[in-house]
């Protein structure tokens, strides 16, 4: 039974990869005299990959437990986004954890809710941009320092992150190389996951140490994504040494 003060949460690691709507950006450029100089802003970036998993946490354990790890790619947004939603509402004592997800991710849900008529997972309605319902990590780490990219954060820290450099994975989506794609959007769960828990170690929100979370995290990906070889070569060490 869980109560208010229950030690132990649960949170929803995600992360999306986007394609530009050029069509539509274009049909505002025309209206607009091409008021954004061609920057392309969030509300023309498509879902079209998006991972996730659940994480328990407490201080009474040494590691977490990751549940329901999914991937999907190649769908329709729609699909993408209501998948995503039902875990939402099946976990509504869970907070959403994302890596700048409340400059990108998070408004791009609530872009494809509106577009669409879906109902919005509650803890995506508070539109405040540090609502207890939603964590972002780019956000927690820095304060008022200045914004760093997960890779950047990751190098500093000493956890492995992208298997490829960022402009790549544009260029996987656009030619619809799906298997990068869906390789990439796992690696970023991966990786925001195993910062998110030597986060909660630093707040005092989890007992362990690093290795221990992300022997967890890389076990239960591993098993749900055998054939990825991203995962495959950040598991072998764990292997070796056990």
């Amino acid at each position: 039974d869980r109560s208010a003060t229950s030690p132990w949460q649960r949170v929803i690691v995600c992360d999306f990869e986007f394609l530009y709507d050029m069509d539509a950006f274009k049909r505002y450029q025309v209206a607009e005299n091409d008021a954004t100089q061609g920057f392309v802003r969030w509300p023309f970036h498509r879902i079209v990959a998006g991972a996730w998993c659940v994480l328990t946490i407490s201080p009474d354990m040494d590691r977490p437990v990751v549940t329901n790890v999914e991937v999907i790619t190649d769908q329709p947004e729609e699909d993408i986004v209501g998948a995503f939603f039902t875990l939402c509402s099946a976990f509504q004592d869970a907070r959403i954890i994302s890596w700048g997800g409340e400059a990108k991710d998070f408004l791009c849900l609530k872009r494809a809710a509106m577009e669409r008529g879906m109902v919005l997972p509650l803890q995506l309605r508070d539109p405040a941009p540090f609502a207890r319902t939603r964590l972002d990590l780019s956000s927690a780490v820095r304060s008022l320092g200045h914004y760093v990219h997960l890779p950047e954060f990751c190098e500093a820290i000493g956890v492995a992150s992208k298997p490829m450099p960022s402009k790549d994975i544009s260029l996987a989506v656009r030619y619809g190389a799906w298997d990068h794609v869906e390789t990439q959007v796992v690696a970023d769960v991966c990786t925001i996951t195993q910062v998110a828990w030597r986060y909660f170690l630093a707040t005092g929100a989890a007992s362990g140490a690093p290795d221990a979370g992300d022997d967890a995290v890389l076990a239960a990906l591993t098993d749900r994504f055998p054939t990825n070889s991203w995962l495959a070569k950040m598991a072998e060490p764990q292997r070796l040494a056990a």
